[in-house]
């Protein structure tokens, strides 16, 4: 097993398997590995992506690719998505924050990596109703690019909206399960001492 495949696994399977019915996701990332759309495709939602990297594989049929400025191309897509997955590890500011969050839909989850957890990256999404930090298990072979993620959203919570029919039901995992779903939200308290007034569960 691979950090692409962790990586794959929990940025595709987190934010959709709490959501009742995705039907759209939009992904931002400097490269967009196959692994992570052949996982997001596992629910039938339909893709976009914006990278700074043109692919390097022959995407599947149906998948939107915008290659360039991620900001602008992310801006230039019509319609909303049910999740947005962030793989950009840099602090967003507020803005940015606030236009990715308008591009959802009511029940949509912004999944955004981060290298390090920071305040300022957290009060970004102090609008939406459920913010919360997502970890790796401690079984993760870390390699230091993504250490974990921010869950962010205005209706659907990580753990209490999931899906356990849909996670169970999964196929050909390496990673991701109901189990390291639900592991992924447990973090030491203090770790969650740090961002006990920005966290909202």
């Amino acid at each position: 097993m691979t950090m692409k495949t962790i990586v794959a696994e929990t940025a595709a399977h987190i934010p959709l398997c709490v959501i009742d019915d995705p039907k759209s996701v939009l992904v931002l990332g400097v490269s967009i590995d196959k692994t992570l759309i052949d996982e997001i495709s596992k629910h039938r939602a339909k893709i976009a992506i914006c990278s700074l990297r043109e692919a390097d594989f022959d995407a599947p049929e149906g998948v939107i690719w915008k290659s360039g400025s991620i900001a602008i191309n992310a801006e230039s897509l019509e319609g909303k998505f049910d999740a947005i997955i962030d793989l950009r590890t840099q602090k967003p500011n507020a803005d940015e924050a606030r236009s990715l969050l308008d591009k959802l839909t009511e029940g949509g989850v912004l999944l955004k990596a981060f290298g390090a957890l920071e305040r300022e990256q957290m009060k970004a999404y102090q609008s939406c109703r459920f913010v919360l930090p997502c970890a790796f298990s401690a079984f993760a072979p870390l390699d230091g690019t993504i250490n974990g993620y921010i869950f962010a959203s205005r209706k659907s919570h990580p753990t209490a909206n999931l899906k356990i029919q849909r996670s169970d039901a999964l196929d050909n995992l390496s990673y991701y399960s109901t189990d390291t779903h639900n592991a992924a939200f447990a973090l030491p308290p203090f770790v969650l001492a740090q961002f006990d007034d920005l966290i909202k569960s």
